[in-house]
């Protein structure tokens, strides 16, 4: 196996219990823990196999015996005294492991707050957008109104309301009240109607959730004088070749 490149500093919590890992005499935790270490340092494995030398080299080269008790009482005092000192650096291992976690959280708490930040300032960019575009279309409408040669009729159907159209300008707005909001799916399209029952559209709009009534400014692509009427149905989202839904509004020229 390939081994990685780590410091001095970060294998020396390690190298401290090489001595012992080569004498079989670290608890299973331990030795665990230092297994999963040697699997990828290259250096500790070297350094291990050279205790791993050394002690099968004691092993051979003097015959069995059995420890006197002072010496089995003080290798099993040593063996203590080497677990003492592992203990804090499991603890440390352990602290930056929480650390590390905190971190962790902390990044994914920021990272959603600016995820909500940045949807709360994209919705407050589409409303200022809707509002522009709303005070925009209101002040085409009134000067239409004002304009002279301008048309008024009134439009009855699920709603009320009163087109005014300038032939002139080519050009007149809508004003309707009493029109169900829709969703997403589903829009509101203006229809001229022409004397052989050809149906042109005059454009697309949908009232603003809470508003009692919607201004829709429409261009006319002939004369008012080919033109025999106007109606409102509802369609599809992007609007249809030809009316398909409900008539809500209309009126006659």
């Amino acid at each position: 196996m390939r081994g990685v490149v780590m410091t001095n500093e970060e294998c020396r919590p390690f190298r401290e219990l090489l001595p012992s890992y080569a004498l079989e005499a670290l608890d299973p935790d331990e030795a665990s823990l230092l297994e999963r270490h040697l699997r990828i340092c290259a250096d500790c494995r070297t350094e291990l196999e050279k205790y791993q030398a050394v002690s099968e080299g004691f092993l051979y080269a003097m015959p069995h015996r059995s420890p006197l008790p002072r010496v089995r009482a003080r290798l099993i005092a040593s063996l203590a005294n080497e677990k003492a000192r592992t203990v804090p650096v499991r603890r440390s291992w352990r602290l930056q492991g929480v650390w590390q976690w905190a971190m962790g959280l902390a990044l994914v708490v920021l990272l959603a707050l600016n995820v909500s930040t940045l949807a709360q300032l994209g919705a407050l960019q589409r409303q200022q957008a809707a509002v522009v575009a709303q005070l925009d279309a209101s002040q085409k409408a009134l000067s239409l109104v004002a304009y002279p040669e301008s048309r008024t009729f009134a439009v009855s159907g699920q709603g009320t309301g009163t087109l005014v159209l300038n032939s002139e300008l080519r050009s007149g707005v809508l004003f309707a009240w009493g029109l169900e909001p829709l969703d997403a799916s589903r829009t509101y399209q203006i229809w001229l109607f022409q004397p052989d029952g050809k149906r042109v559209s005059g454009g697309l709009f949908r009232p603003e959730p809470g508003q009692s009534f919607v201004s829709a400014l429409m261009t006319l692509p002939q004369p008012l004088s080919n033109f025999v009427g106007l109606g409102v149905t509802i369609e599809p989202s992007g609007g249809s070749l030809g009316p398909t839904g409900p008539r809500v509004l209309e009126t006659q020229f």
